[in-house]
C-alpha cells in the first residue's frame, strides 16, 4: 500500500488524500471513466431542495467511502433497495446563532454499491446545482496520469455558463457571518467552518481533526459576486472557479 494524491484538476476539485489500495483507486478510475459518457450512466435531479445524482452502473463500494474518509455516517436509514448514509456538517462559530448543517446523502443498492449522491441545499448555496453538474460532467474529459495518479482536465474542456455566480449577499442571509474575513489578492475572502456529527472509525487527535471542513469563499471587492470556493469536508475537496466556467468573467 503506498500513499498516493489523486488530484481532480479542474473547476471542481476532488482530493483525497489517504492511502489508497489498489482495488480502490481502480473502482475511482472506472467511476471516473463513467462520466466520459455521463448521459448513460449518470442521471441528474433536484428533489426537496437536494442535488441528486443517480449513478446507473453502480461502481464504488460503500466500504470505500468508510476507508477514505475514516468516518462513519452520522447516520444509517434502510430503504426498500438498500439504504442511505448521511454526514452532516454542522456549522461552527456563530455565536448565539444557530448554524446551518451541510449534508452529503450516500444511497447504496443491496449489492453496497453507490447508486446515487445528494447535495443539501445549504451546499447548493455555495456551488449552485448548474455550476456543480457542468463541473462534475467535466471530469469524464480529464486525462488520466497513472504513474501520478493524477486526473487533469484542459481548460479548453471545461464547459462556459451563462448562468449568474452567488452572490455575498445571499452567502451571508444563509450562513452569516463567516468565522474568518480577509483579503488576499483583490479579493473579498470569508472562511466559515463545520463539523461532522460522526465518529471516526479509530480513536486519536488526527481522526478528531478530520471532522472538521473548511469552506473558503474569495468574492470580488466591487460585484460582490463569488469568484471561487474552495472546500474540503473530510478528504473530499470541492472547489469551483466561476470565472473559469461563465461566459462573462467577472471584474477584477
Amino acid at each position: 500500500m503506498r500513499f498516493t494524491k489523486i488530484l481532480f484538476n479542474v473547476p471542481i476539485l476532488a482530493v483525497l488524500l489517504f492511502a489508497l489500495s489498489g482495488c480502490v483507486w481502480l473502482r475511482l478510475l472506472e467511476a471516473k471513466n463513467q462520466l466520459a459518457d455521463f448521459d448513460r450512466n449518470v442521471r441528474v435531479s433536484i428533489d426537496e431542495g437536494y442535488f441528486h445524482l443517480d449513478f446507473l452502473n453502480p461502481v464504488l463500494l460503500s466500504e470505500d467511502f468508510r476507508y477514505l474518509t475514516k468516518l462513519h455516517p452520522s447516520r444509517i436509514e434502510k430503504l426498500p433497495a438498500g439504504y442511505r448514509w448521511s454526514v452532516d456538517f454542522r456549522q461552527m462559530d456563530t455565536g448565539d446563532r444557530p448554524g446551518r448543517t451541510i449534508i452529503f446523502r450516500m444511497t447504496f443498492n443491496q449489492e453496497n454499491k453507490l447508486s446515487g449522491w445528494d447535495f443539501s441545499p445549504v451546499f447548493l448555496e455555495l456551488a449552485p446545482a448548474t455550476f456543480l453538474e457542468a463541473s462534475i460532467r467535466s471530469l469524464g474529459k480529464g486525462k488520466v496520469d497513472e504513474g501520478r495518479r493524477q486526473l487533469k482536465v484542459a481548460a479548453g474542456d471545461l464547459p462556459k455558463l451563462a448562468a449568474a455566480p452567488p452572490n455575498r449577499k445571499r452567502i451571508l442571509e444563509v450562513l452569516g457571518p463567516p468565522a474568518e474575513e480577509s483579503t488576499k489578492d483583490g479579493m473579498k475572502v470569508y472562511t466559515y467552518r463545520f463539523e461532522a456529527e460522526a465518529a471516526p472509525v479509530e480513536v486519536g487527535q488526527d481522526y478528531e481533526k478530520r471532522r472538521v471542513a473548511v469552506a473558503k469563499l474569495y468574492f470580488n471587492p466591487v460585484t460582490d459576486d463569488l469568484i471561487r470556493m474552495s472546500s474540503r469536508f473530510v478528504g473530499l475537496k470541492l472547489a469551483i472557479d466561476y470565472r473559469k466556467l461563465t461566459q462573462l468573467a467577472s471584474p477584477g
